[in-house]
């Protein structure tokens, strides 16, 4: 019964929503702009690998972001003191097709970002040093999935994709704050999850290797980055579930570019926290709500502090 129930709450991670909401942070300095592509959390919160149903999905992700950073580089130049706010709603769609060929499932989709982002910050440029004020609202970086595959054997379910982030997000470097990153990152996925419906028990762990290029504007490459994301969930009832989450995260390849004048820094963070899910019996299985809250125990040279994502999502 649990698991009729659940068709939907897949969704929050099928669709890989790569969004989460930092907060309070503080002596950031890998990753151009003291961050990157990745956004810990927030590759799924509820049976994370299981495929969903055939047909369209879609899904809604509203965000919010606060953060502070010591130092970074912003659009070529040395920053101190970073203080910034953002708000972001990501549209989300995905198509699931039954694939004999390979025994499974498999699914293309993707997101488009909405958003707005003020920044407070100290400028440094040579010897002067100013203070930069800006906020911009505008379309971010959109998401592709050109292939996902979905297996599974039992309690066991086994997810592989791959996701695209393209530069389409407005992006100047003679801005102080900008939507977009101005680079391409590709993010290759295997995904597993553990879940018997009888008992209401999932258990899931999502692996990733991010790739990306060098900020043409601004000759900066974030490095390389590997990334593990995980879920313990216990169903309470048959339509609301609470469990444990966390994430590490490790650059293994160092910034680079003459852009990098903070140097060659790798960034790793691991954080921990709490998760729920919620599906209501009015919406007759087909609405999810899930949502999720970490917190940073250990941060070297990357964002320190607290994420957070709520995923609201419909199938048809």
């Amino acid at each position: 019964m649990i698991e009729a129930r659940l068709r939907s709450t897949w969704l929050a991670a099928a669709l890989l929503a790569l969004i989460a909401l930092p907060a309070g942070v503080s002596k950031s300095f890998a990753g151009e702009g003291a961050f990157s592509n990745y956004f810990p959390g927030s590759y799924g919160d509820l049976l994370i690998a299981v495929a969903p149903d055939p047909g369209p999905l879609i899904a809604d992700l509203n965000l919010f972001y606060s953060a502070e950073a010591s130092r970074a580089v912003l659009q070529g130049r040395a920053n101190v003191g970073i203080d910034t706010s953002s708000l972001y709603s990501l549209f989300q769609g995905l198509y699931v097709w039954d694939a004999p060929a390979i025994n499974g499932r498999f699914a293309v989709g993707g997101f488009v970002p909405l958003g707005y982002v003020s920044l407070d910050a100290k400028v440094t440029a040579g010897a002067g040093k100013a203070k930069a004020s800006a906020d911009e609202f505008g379309l971010g970086d959109v998401g592709i999935i050109p292939a996902s595959f979905y297996w599974n054997s039992g309690n066991f379910h086994v997810n592989l994709y791959e996701m695209i982030i393209a530069p389409t997000g407005e992006y100047s470097k003679g801005d102080a704050v900008n939507i977009g990153r101005n680079y391409w990152s590709f993010d290759s996925v295997l995904a597993t999850t553990w879940f018997n419906p009888n008992s209401g028990t999932e258990l899931s762990l999502v692996s990733g290797l991010m790739v990306n290029t060098e900020n043409q504007a601004t000759n900066y490459r974030t490095g390389t980055e590997i990334h593990f994301d995980f879920a313990a969930n216990q169903f309470l009832s048959e339509t609301f579930s609470l469990g444990l989450a966390g994430y590490a995260y490790k650059q293994i390849e160092g910034d680079s570019g003459s852009g990098a004048i903070l140097g060659d820094f790798k960034g790793e963070a691991v954080g921990v926290g709490l998760g729920f899910g919620w599906i209501p019996a009015s919406g007759g299985g087909n609405f999810s709500l899930t949502g999720k809250w970490l917190h940073d125990v250990h941060a070297k040279n990357r964002l320190k502090g607290d994420y957070g994502v709520l995923t609201a999502a419909i199938t048809f």
